[in-house]
């Protein structure tokens, strides 16, 4: 469960407990009176975003990041909380999906699977403070919400590793993830102007592989994409081959600044896939 801590000013800050912010950077690790007096010091300082606190040492520390922006490293420590300005956040968290807990990310965006109820810790991008999926309501209410751009952002070992950021304007559940409504990505060479056999979120369906983007099939071990989420959701395409693994879902990336053949080492898998929003 999130809390809230009432400061002295007019906003408030939330809670993320077991969670710390290792590149808290504005401050070395200093006393503090209280869990109020640590946000309070934070409020004080004009590029304070969170604070960690420490409450059996009495410790806080200052952050610049909160712990959804794309620059924090995060990491569990049962001892540490993290509490950060829900005010100043400039996009929202839609789906935090984790990587080998058997529940189906495709399904689970559209609705049609509800996961296991998510713990403190799947608002945050650690790896192994979440076992299942995170879902915001209010993705039921896509169309009706002033969506201006999307964003799917991967995680390993809390700190980003891919990114990609589309016009949301318009745009329902399923089409805001195409190559015409791509605005920047981490691959510099990902771009519409590229040809592409799947780019949407349904994907490949019968092969189980959705959020899929990919530019060759040509036989299993000539399969060339950039990203792609290997679902639990049917039998696999390629047995015996790189899709056919275990502990479902997975994120498969590029590690190239180019597409890459998935059966190789120029591929990696994250831990964490989350989609975000920001509004007009």
């Amino acid at each position: 469960m999130v809390s809230h801590v009432t400061t002295l000013e007019d906003g408030y800050f939330k809670a993320l407990h077991g969670i710390r912010i290792k590149n808290y950077g504005l401050s070395v690790p200093f006393p503090y009176v209280s869990d109020t007096h640590c946000c309070l010091i934070c409020l004080q300082q004009g590029n304070c975003q969170s604070a960690n606190v420490h409450e059996r040492e009495g410790l806080c520390e200052l952050n610049k990041f909160g712990p959804q922006d794309s620059g924090a490293v995060t990491e569990v420590n049962q001892s540490w909380s993290v509490y950060y300005k829900s005010n100043v956040e400039d996009r929202e968290l839609m789906l935090r999906a984790t990587s080998g807990v058997g529940f189906s990310v495709r399904d689970t965006w559209l609705g049609t699977l509800s996961p296991p109820p998510p713990q403190d810790g799947c608002k945050s991008m650690a790896s192994a403070v979440c076992t299942t999926h995170y879902r915001n309501p209010k993705i039921d209410l896509w169309e009706t919400l002033s969506i201006s751009e999307v964003m799917i952002e991967l995680y390993k070992n809390g700190s980003r590793v891919m990114f990609m950021t589309f016009n949301g304007t318009g745009s329902n559940l399923e089409s805001w993830m195409s190559s015409s409504r791509l605005l920047t990505s981490s691959w510099t060479t990902l771009s519409p102007t590229r040809n592409f056999i799947y780019f949407s979120v349904k994907g490949d369906q019968p092969c189980s592989r959705v959020f899929l983007i990919l530019q060759n099939y040509g036989g299993c071990p000539k399969d060339a994409g950039w990203f792609v989420v290997l679902d639990p959701i049917s039998s696999d395409c390629c047995p015996g081959e790189w899709s056919d693994l275990s502990k479902k879902p997975k994120f498969v990336y590029s590690a190239l600044d180019n597409v890459a053949r998935y059966q190789s080492t120029d591929v990696d898998f994250a831990d964490v896939m989350a989609v975000f929003v920001k509004y007009t």
